[in-house]
């Protein structure tokens, strides 16, 4: 039931008299006996308190209907508030144990805590040409050399160190001596290696003392791996047409350990000493600013860098490279650096600006200023992470970076990057998480902190209004699919589950919790909790419960909100809660339950189910409140039980619309009852402008959704899309949108219906935003978010969609200009930001010959960015024996780099002409393929193969699918493996019930006038 308050406090009445006369004989020795009992069951009861992790348990009680409308109906309102703000209450301010505490099999391949490191002195010499390995120990190219010294502390005494190593080739024996003692003898007596779990075992002959401090000293070897983790070599082309390479790392996930011997988990922080050496020629980076260069040989030079305070090894970067750099001092005193290749250079300035503003900006909001004395930012052609927020060395991959290197165009796509991997700073990297099961903590508060980066760089952008669509929306849709973990579900010390954690759950769903706090707390009362987070658990580890107790204290003179009580219902169980209201006269009943797409039970998890049950902030408007009523919405709180009531305003009229989830803020969708889904429609008929627009496209897709899990009549989607979408910008753009999805079934290769109505209904909703955006100088395609890296693109290329539906404008323009050119091949007069469009179209629309000719183009360029171009252009062909001709070139590394197989097998699947060829391609080739895509690329993959499977509408693809995994280990292909079979059941299920009405419906818009 919902309450004005909630407390931990017990009741406060008086107990009821006891009776007098009719008592009990107890003799000495059984009242000495009642007494020990009492105290054993009490002294029993608190040890399981304490030792038992919080993992409170909301058990379905059977918890009646109300009966509102009868005599009973006063026993249904709420209450009088004791606290007028309707709002969870934690009187006390006691800290607050995890909820996480790990059970021993998640501490299999887990450093003992025995000794700790406090400071790591690095030299390492990559060795990247030919020229370079007559110095190399292992006598090979792509290897490198180092040595590392680790002053460690003893904390239990213990005869052996465990520490991390993989693949490195150790020279000699490893010394292990005092530091804290005169005595210097060498303790080391002999090393193993754990295979299993990469540890490197040093035996020592004699017992390691508390509290002192010792040396490690280790000179090893390693590879310059090829699979863009750890230290690697990226190759590029100057301007000569010369191959260049640089030495460069990627230590998150577990890759440090690839790199050096190191206590490569969270919690172990220490500082750093590095010096590189490096060809004379070349110059290097790291996370310190650089401070002294010495020259060892005609050869051989050596650069130096400050050291660096706390970090743990996944932020550790360094970087041999021959780039050029832009550089400006911030009002605060920090160097800040662009590096890119040479003659990339011109594209750099954006990224400086942005970098410069955006950490200046945060070093005030965060009341922390960035304790580094410079922040590098650089692009590298091979980089499959994206971008990585390595502490004072951040590296992106060069098309995220540069603005102008790809034809994007926005610029809020480069300030989106830019300022999540500065959130970084502080969030991760001044306060890092304890294990990767708080991952949400570092891409969470990233993810939330784009907008407010971009915000503060281009307010004429309004992300704050964007923040439902980019994030919100993103988390619910993966969230709905019921293959996800918890956002704070348990990790193993495995590469593969440590990977796993990258998803849209820890990146979109984070931001989502941390935006719906942000709202119920209030942003004044938010931000003061997470200045006082990042100042109490600086340079240290933290957990979910360190932000809890930080956001409670915060609050607790204003909403007293029992923060962690709340958030445990988001964190520690996956999904979330349809809400589903049903008014009577003024009293709403408010019920809710997991939302899934496909029903079926959800199992519970590993580390506690709380019911599927949780805390919601619900909040709601009328159509009779008062004009501020979006910011200032009626708010309810909903507790973790089955049925929540409340009362609407006085104010509201008996045949007022109420519409919940303001501004949708709420990670929640909801359901109404038939005659306020009317109302809402009226309203929508009348003037739409009453609803703000977030909520506006949040009613398109709430009912979109909805509509496709059959908890209302498709009709209700359809109806509020043709009454809503004329109404801004953003609501076509959700109407194209969810529209897609329809046209993506019903023109399906494996259906083969006329459709043709179809076809045209998509360029009519396409049109106005094709006539906004125009093919003039300045027109720019559209792009991912920021973190749609990690989830689906939230923004439509309205050019290319437009092309593709076949306007008529929009075909001619492009074939025309693709004409032109194949006319004229040596004078391309395409505008550099229309030439994606262009190529794609003059092959689509084209034959043969174009196709021949835009092979031609490929491979006769020397410019990278065309093409690149023309790779991603020829798989646009409706041609399917072009496409299959196509596709197995990938497996040909003489021909296509392992970027370039990403975008020929993404843009083929993603093509209504080859999302078939693709499949039968990746299912004869899987195993060549998965080895393309390790390690940081597999999210690559997992994105071809959700989007090639998300047009599968039959049985038949679904047992092609079911006898695919038979037998198969996916490893960290798993969800998106099972995403995939509950995508192809929904949408067998929606062509079975929802296809023919909708097919209708939409003949009925397109044969009369629209």
């Amino acid at each position: 039931m919902a309450k004005d308050e909630f407390s931990l406090e017990g009741g406060s009445g008086e107990k009821p008299p006891g009776r007098k006369g009719n008592g009990m004989y107890c003799s000495p020795a059984m009242l000495a006996f009642t007494i020990l009992t009492v105290c054993v069951l009490i002294a029993a009861t608190a040890l399981l308190v304490f030792y038992i992790p919080d993992r409170t348990v909301v058990v379905d009680a059977a918890t009646k209907a109300p009966q509102v409308g009868k005599t009973t109906v006063a026993a249904v309102k709420t209450p009088e508030p004791a606290n007028p703000t309707m709002e969870p209450v934690n009187p006390t301010m006691e800290p607050v144990r995890p909820t996480t505490e790990a059970p021993s099999d998640l501490m299999k391949g887990r450093l003992p805590t025995s000794v700790l490191p406090r400071r790591y002195e690095l030299n390492l010499r990559p060795f990247l040409y030919d020229d370079d390995v007559p110095d190399s120990k292992l006598g090979q190219r792509f290897t490198f050399d180092g040595w590392v010294r680790i002053k460690v502390q003893c904390m239990e005494a213990t005869d052996e160190i465990t520490l991390h190593a993989k693949h490195i080739t150790i020279h000699g024996m490893p010394t292990v001596h005092s530091v804290s003692t005169l005595d210097k003898t060498d303790i080391f007596e002999s090393h193993t290696m754990v295979e299993e779990y990469a540890f490197l075992v040093l035996k020592l002959k004699e017992m390691l003392r508390p509290h002192e401090e010792y040396d490690i000293y280790i000179v090893y070897s390693g590879i310059l791996g090829d699979d863009e983790a750890g230290f690697y070599p990226s190759m590029y082309m100057d301007s000569m047409n010369n191959t260049r390479y640089i030495a460069t790392t990627q230590m998150e996930g577990p890759y440090a350990r690839r790199v050096l011997p190191c206590f490569d988990e969270p919690t172990f922080k220490a500082s750093y000493d590095v010096q590189l050496e490096h060809r004379t020629d070349m110059s290097a980076l790291s996370n310190g600013i650089d401070i002294r260069r010495i020259q060892l040989d005609s050869h051989w030079s050596r650069t130096y860098f400050k050291r660096v305070p706390s970090m743990p090894t996944y932020l550790l970067a360094f970087i041999v490279n021959d780039y050029d750099h832009i550089d400006v001092v911030n009002p605060n005193g920090c160097l800040i650096r662009i590096w890119t290749e040479k003659d990339l250079i011109g594209l750099a300035p954006y990224a400086l600006n942005v970098s410069d503003l955006v950490q200046t900006y945060l070093d005030e909001y965060m009341d922390s200023e960035f304790p580094l004395d410079k922040q590098d930012h650089i692009a590298i052609q091979d980089f499959g992470a994206g971008a990585m927020e390595n502490w004072g060395l951040i590296t992106y991959q060069d098309i995220y970076l540069l603005y102008g290197m790809e034809d994007f165009g926005d610029n809020t796509f480069y300030s989106e990057i830019i300022t999540h991997e500065l959130a970084h700073m502080w969030f991760g990297n001044l306060v890092t998480m304890e294990w990767w099961d708080d991952l949400w903590l570092n891409e969470g508060f990233a993810t939330y902190f784009e907008h407010i980066g971009v915000d503060f760089v281009h307010p004429e952008f309004k992300k704050f209004e964007r923040y439902y669509i980019d994030t919100v929306n993103v988390a619910l849709f993966y969230d709905s699919l019921g293959t996800y973990p918890s956002i704070r579900a348990p990790v193993y010390a495995t590469d593969e589950d440590i990977g796993n954690q990258f998803t849209r759950i820890t990146y979109q769903k984070g931001g989502s919790i941390i935006w719906m706090m942000e709202h119920f707390l209030t942003l004044e009362v938010f931000n003061v909790g997470i200045q006082n987070y990042l100042k109490e658990r600086a340079y240290k580890n933290a957990n979910a419960e360190h932000l809890w107790h930080e956001l409670t204290y915060a609050d607790k003179d204003v909403g007293k909100h029992d923060v962690k009580k709340i958030m445990d219902t988001w964190t520690l169980q996956l999904g979330y809660p349809l809400i589903t209201l049903t008014r009577t006269g003024q009293d709403v009943v408010a019920t809710q339950k997991l939302f899934l797409q496909v029903n079926r039970t959800a199992q519970d998890e590993e580390f506690g189910n709380l019911g599927y049950r949780w805390y919601v902030p619900l909040t709601y408007v009328y159509k009779s409140g008062p004009a501020d009523q979006y910011e200032k919405p009626e708010k309810v709180w909903m507790e973790p039980e089955d049925y929540s009531y409340f009362t609407l305003p006085d104010e509201a009229a008996s045949d007022d619309w109420y519409l919940a989830n303001a501004k949708m803020v709420g990670l929640y969708r909801v359901n109404y009852e038939d005659d306020n889904w009317q109302r809402l429609l009226d309203q929508a008929a009348t003037d739409p402008s009453v609803f703000i627009e977030e909520n506006r496209v949040g009613l398109i897709y709430d009912t979109f959704y909805l509509a496709q899990a059959e908890v209302i009549p498709n009709s209700v989607y359809l109806n509020f899309s043709a009454l809503l979408e004329p109404s801004s910008n953003s609501t076509r753009r959700a109407v194209v949108a969810t529209s897609s999805y329809i046209a993506k079934m019903l023109l399906s290769d494996d259906i083969r219906r006329s459709v043709s109505s179809v076809q045209t209904y998509m360029q009519r909703l396409v049109e106005p935003l094709y006539a906004e955006s125009g093919w003039d100088a300045t027109f720019i395609p559209d792009v991912q978010t920021a973190s749609g890296r990690q989830g689906k693109k939230s923004r439509i290329d309205v050019t290319s969609m437009a092309c593709f539906y076949g306007n008529s404008h929009c075909v001619s323009k492009a074939t025309e200009m693709f004409e032109d050119f194949v006319n004229n091949p040596t004078s391309n007069l395409i505008p550099l930001n229309q030439r994606s469009v262009v190529y794609c179209s003059g092959i689509r629309f084209g034959g043969q010959s174009e196709w021949d000719f835009a092979w031609n183009m490929m491979q006769t360029t020397n410019d990278r960015r065309e093409r690149s171009r023309w790779v991603s252009a020829l798989t646009c062909s409706r041609d399917a024996s072009l496409l299959k001709s196509y596709l197995p070139l990938v497996l040909d590394a003489t021909v296509f780099n392992r970027k370039d197989a990403e975008v020929i097998l993404m843009g083929v699947a993603e093509n209504p002409a080859g999302y078939g060829v693709a499949w039968d391609f990746i299912r004869s080739e899987w195993g060549a393929i998965t080895a393309m895509f390790k390690r940081n690329r597999q999210q690559n993959l997992a994105d071809i193969f959700e989007e090639m499977t998300s047009f599968f509408n039959t049985p038949q693809r679904l047992q092609e699918l079911l006898e695919f995994g038979n037998d198969r280990q996916f490893g960290g292909m798993q969800t998106v493996y099972e995403s995939a079979i509950t995508t192809t059941e929904v949408n067998i299920r929606w062509m079975a019930n929802s296809a023919e009405q909708t097919k209708q419906w939409i003949d009925s818009r397109v044969y009369k006038q629209w």
